[in-house]
């Protein structure tokens, strides 16, 4: 078995995919250091304290979001509307040296509602610095109890419980997303590496093994391999014609097809501006072949794709070119024939068989 007598199509594809991997590795680095950053597991599980300044004490150590059971939260008077209705409400904590303010999501319809005094208290919040809003409402609530916001301010924590920012919803999708990301990446490194090993497992081989079933997988490798050696026709960047393939060793891509099997072929081309500002058209060549199996050859050249469709209008006159309805429906005519042709060599074998036993 030669296998791998000839190096130049598995080398490009080794090499193709080396490169496809930086980038989900990249993604793969970025995403396991915004996790180690935010640390998902602290914000989604945050540990449980007794008491305001435990919580306080836990926040100074990095810790911004926590859970905390209070025995007594008294009302300041104070809450936040929209509209009619009350949205939050400001409670504060007196069971130690210090004060400490909530802010709760809490909906009611009217003040009224609003409980006074709230017993035994579970809550998850995030700690932090007084807003505009909340330093308006602890100055309202010092000139209510008859103090300055100076001495209210000398024995309250520095930062307030803020069950509102304690929110979520855009958190578990951000760890979605990175989860998400994670796995593509790892299942697109998995697929490289695989093809770095076994660069014969590539798909450009894989696709067009239909029209040689009748030939070891191997043997169909070392055939391409070879007339890619010693018989190449035409270059045009990496772009090759050889005797019996077309053959793309692109730096997007890697795609191969028999001459004799391509039925349609067009040429696309892309404008890439800013601001107005032509730079630059890329050029993408489509190939479309019997049993319906497509290839394309992207980011090329004006002139390298002109090198390659001269040479195919000038040698095989039966190709179909144009993108257009009436060339696909004449496509699609070919995939039927060919279809019913097929079907009707098996019959006539089948006959054959038969009539013999």
């Amino acid at each position: 078995m030669k296998r791998f007598r000839k190096k130049d199509i598995l080398k490009e594809i080794r090499l193709l995919s080396l490169q496809r991997m930086i980038l989900p590795v990249i993604f793969i680095l970025i995403s396991l250091a915004i996790i180690q950053i935010i640390n998902f597991d602290n914000i989604f599980n945050p540990k449980l304290y007794r008491s305001s300044f435990d919580a306080f004490s836990a926040y100074k150590k990095g810790e911004e979001n926590v859970t905390i059971h209070v025995d007594t939260l008294k009302y300041t008077g104070y809450n936040i509307m929209r509209g009619d209705e009350v949205v939050s409400v400001y409670y504060y904590d007196l069971s130690g040296e210090q004060c400490m303010f909530y802010k709760l999501d809490m909906n009611y319809k009217s003040t009224e509602e609003i409980p006074q005094t709230l017993k035994d208290v579970t809550i998850s919040a995030r700690l932090t610095e007084p807003d505009g809003l909340s330093r308006n409402m602890m100055e309202s609530f010092a000139q209510s109890i008859n103090w300055t916001y100076d001495g209210l301010s000398s024995i309250t924590f520095p930062v307030i419980m803020d069950e509102h920012e304690y929110n979520l919803g855009w958190l578990y999708i951000l760890y979605a997303m990175i989860i998400l990301i994670i796995f593509y990446s790892l299942f697109l490194t998995a697929g490289n590496i695989l093809v770095l090993i076994a660069p014969y497992l590539h798909p450009a081989y894989m696709k067009i093994r239909p029209y040689y079933k009748h030939m070891p997988y191997f043997e169909m490798i070392d055939m391409i391999n070879q007339d890619f050696e010693e018989h190449i026709l035409v270059t045009a960047g990496k772009m090759y014609l050889t005797d019996r393939f077309f053959i793309n060793l692109g730096n997007r891509e890697v795609c191969i097809m028999p001459l004799d099997q391509i039925l349609l072929a067009y040429n696309h081309g892309q404008l890439f501006a800013l601001f107005g500002i032509h730079l630059r058209m890329n050029h993408t060549l489509h190939l479309y072949g019997s049993r319906n199996i497509r290839i394309h050859a992207s980011n090329k050249k004006a002139t390298h794709v002109t090198i390659i469709t001269d040479y195919l209008r000038e040698h095989y006159p039966t190709i179909i070119w144009g993108h257009t309805k009436e060339n696909l429906i004449a496509y699609k005519q070919l995939l039927h024939t060919e279809k019913a042709t097929k079907k009707v060599n098996e019959n006539i074998v089948e006959n054959l068989h038969e009539g013999n036993v």
